[in-house]
């Protein structure tokens, strides 16, 4: 900071700035979350040791990919949208059923996990079965 006021520049912080509409393009927290989600899914294309799109060779098909993003915020939306265009299967989990929407607008599939007091009301042993089931599911066992 004491360079860039040395310098004579000026400069103010964009932090602050309210998550509106109006000052949308100015949002540092959604650009920084739309980077990340990219990034994440760059990131995991390349440690995979498959390839993300199915591929028809004269040797044979290879499946695509599935990839399983856990939060639909601007980060996980833009993985989707990142894994989609790469060629793998999405789906996706979040906490929040209004972005169920979203999650299908981008093409993935949508996990969702029993509600918190049906399971309440079950035995231990259900609920590890119904756990199992649904990590199962997320995962297109």
């Amino acid at each position: 900071m004491q360079a860039i006021a040395t310098a004579g520049v000026t400069s103010f912080s964009v932090e602050l700035m309210p998550r509106t509409t109006r000052a949308q393009s100015m949002d540092v927290l959604s650009s920084m979350g739309t980077i990340a989600g990219y990034h994440a899914v760059i990131i995991a294309a390349d440690k995979l040791p498959r390839l993300f799109p199915m591929l028809t060779t004269a040797a044979g098909t290879i499946t695509p990919a599935r990839v399983f993003i856990i939060g639909a915020g601007v980060a996980g939306l833009q993985a989707i949208a990142t894994a989609r265009r790469l060629g793998a299967i999405t789906s996706s989990y979040d906490m929040r059923p209004a972005v169920k929407e979203q999650v299908q607008s981008l093409g993935a599939r949508f996990v969702e996990l029993p509600s918190k007091q049906k399971m309440l009301r079950t035995p231990a042993a259900t609920q590890k079965r119904r756990m199992n089931r649904f990590i199962c599911a997320s995962a297109n066992c």
